[in-house]
């Protein structure tokens, strides 16, 4: 069943209604949306997606979005870790900031906060918490970003956590932001969280290497906003509130940028609202890329199956997922390789490919795997599958890595 998509209203930014299109990526299923087994034949829901810009701001964004209802997960299992390694450098950083003090209260609204409050925790600052997602008032179980970002946007939702729970010096919100319908709503909801001179703590992909390096597996529905240095700074100026310092953290595919903003409104704001790139060079590279890509992996793949190769994907994660069904490459990969307990059985996302345990290289039938999996995780992988690799087992990387410091900007 196709289904149409949510009319778009408005920049998830500065709320205007002029976005222009770069890439249409057709109908696509939810990358959450796993076939259970004796399901692959039937007919599953598919949307459209598409990524543009907003003329306004220049905020890159998803044009075409998929309705909430289709995206929320299905399964309870379904969890995503983010990178993690900076984040002592970041907790550093925040433990300096002026006026916090051992005794002020900090304070995270999802699962994805807990790591650096205890971070936080173990440079002295003994008054942290977490939200309990369970207590927003989601109407639909299982659920995820996509319902908590709604509720957190709703002033009602915010008054009665502020009577539960008071407010914060520090608030912190990771990987919540661009999937919001509308970013700016999100934070000037949330900063009725933070006490007066306090801090709003943001952390955002930044999409400025995706884009660049045409990473097109990386444009995922959960993800409405994709934001670089420059429009995470208008998005903050849209706020009203002052921007304190932003940082970049190097990694192989997808930095990721650490926001502070103070929540005092910033009388300078409405008139001083930085400029953001037009990414005139971007987004058409990256839309004009799309299609020589999907040519080349399919000639690529096409040559091992003369060959009598057979090919895998290695790990059943969004980005395989996108990448399958976006170069529409599930008649050339032979099955999804993931240790997964609740994956393996069942069918990927659109594809319905076969999610099949690791144990199934031990036969040396399959002798290149795509990996989409990033440098820190394909390490401990190869250790631990390393006698298919002395066997002569080979990685397709999905994505040509840009070299990346590991540091802060």
């Amino acid at each position: 069943m196709n289904a149409a998509a949510t009319p778009v209203v408005a920049c998830t930014v500065c709320g205007s209604s002029e976005l222009e299109t770069a890439l249409s990526f057709g109908l696509q299923p939810p990358a959450n949306r796993f076939i259970p087994a004796g399901m692959a034949d039937c007919i599953h829901d598919r949307h459209p997606l598409s990524l543009g810009r907003c003329l306004q701001c220049g905020t890159v964004q998803l044009v075409e979005r998929m309705p909430i209802e289709a995206v929320r997960p299905r399964f309870d299992w379904l969890v995503y870790n983010e990178p993690e390694g900076h984040l002592d450098d970041v907790a550093d950083r925040l433990a300096g900031l002026p006026g916090l003090r051992p005794d002020s209260r900090l304070m995270g609204v999802t699962y994805k906060d807990r790591s650096t409050l205890e971070r936080m925790q173990k440079r002295g600052f003994g008054n942290v918490s977490c939200i309990d997602e369970s207590t927003l008032g989601c109407l639909q179980s299982p659920f995820g970003l996509e319902s908590i970002q709604d509720r957190l946007s709703r002033p009602e939702v915010i008054d009665d956590l502020r009577a539960r729970h008071g407010q914060a010096a520090l608030l912190m919100v990771r990987h919540i932001t661009e999937h919001a319908v509308s970013a700016s709503t999100l934070l000037r909801t949330l900063a009725q969280l933070v006490t007066p001179g306090g801090y709003l703590v943001l952390e955002l992909p930044d999409s400025e290497r995706v884009l660049r390096a045409g990473f097109h597996a990386f444009i995922w529905e959960e993800h409405l906003s994709y934001f670089t240095a420059a429009s995470a700074a208008r998005l903050v100026a849209e706020t009203g509130f002052r921007l304190v310092s932003l940082s970049r953290y190097a990694y192989p595919y997808e930095d990721s940028l650490i926001v502070v903003i103070d929540v005092v409104n910033d009388a300078r704001a409405g008139n001083e609202k930085p400029t953001v790139p037009t990414m005139d060079d971007l987004l058409p590279g990256f839309a004009r890329t799309f299609n020589l890509q999907r040519s080349e992996w399919h000639s690529r793949l096409s040559r091992l199956r003369q060959q009598g190769m057979p090919v895998a994907m290695f790990g059943a994660g969004h980005l395989s997922a996108k990448f399958i069904n976006f170069f529409e490459l599930s008649g050339l990969i032979e099955c999804v390789i993931d240790d997964h307990p609740q994956k393996v059985g069942m069918h990927m996302p659109g594809s319905a490919l076969p999610i099949i345990a690791s144990s199934c290289l031990e036969t040396g039938r399959i002798r290149h795997c795509i990996s989409t999996l990033s440098p820190e995780s394909e390490s401990r992988v190869r250790l631990r599958l390393s006698r298919y690799f002395e066997q002569g087992g080979l990685f397709i990387p999905a994505f040509s890595a840009e070299p990346a410091g590991g540091g802060h900007g």
